[in-house]
């Protein structure tokens, strides 16, 4: 918590991120006293309900501010025309490591960079799972138009 102080310090910050992953919790520590309501997370649907309702700034004991905002169970992705512009939206894809493909999307090819750099732990294999739902969304979406 100290670490996550000194970076807050003398800086406006706005936490944000899915419902449920313990945003106005993290704020609560944060703080001199327990302002913000926090839920639980549903056990039926293993996810978190929506607590916050709006924004909220708040002024940080050791300097600075931070706005906690109401959590978000999807995002909607820019619109991309092919596969390499949504990739485009992966910075950390840009390892520098090839693939065995010059047009490799990173999904069923042999050889991939990626998903070796997934293997090896550096991308989180969470980001490569949200990438290929990302992918498939459109894919069947968006992509669709242009055949």
């Amino acid at each position: 918590m100290e670490e996550l102080k000194d970076f807050l310090k003398d800086n406006v910050t706005a936490f944000g991120g899915p419902s449920g992953v313990g945003k106005s919790s993290i704020l609560n520590l944060l703080q001199d006293s327990r302002e913000l309501k926090t839920g639980e997370t549903s056990k039926r649907l293993r996810a978190g309900k929506h607590t916050t309702r709006d924004s909220r700034l708040l002024t940080l004991p050791s300097g600075g501010f931070v706005i906690d905002t109401p959590g978000f169970s999807s995002v909607d992705l820019p619109p991309t025309e092919d596969a390499q512009e949504l990739i485009s939206l992966f910075p950390e894809f840009n390892l520098g490591e090839g693939c065995k493909f010059n047009n490799c999307v990173h999904i069923n090819e042999p050889q991939c960079g990626i998903k070796k750099a997934v293997e090896d732990g550096i991308i989180p294999k969470e980001r490569y799972e949200f990438f290929k739902r990302c992918y498939e969304k459109s894919k069947n979406e968006i992509w669709n138009r242009y055949k």
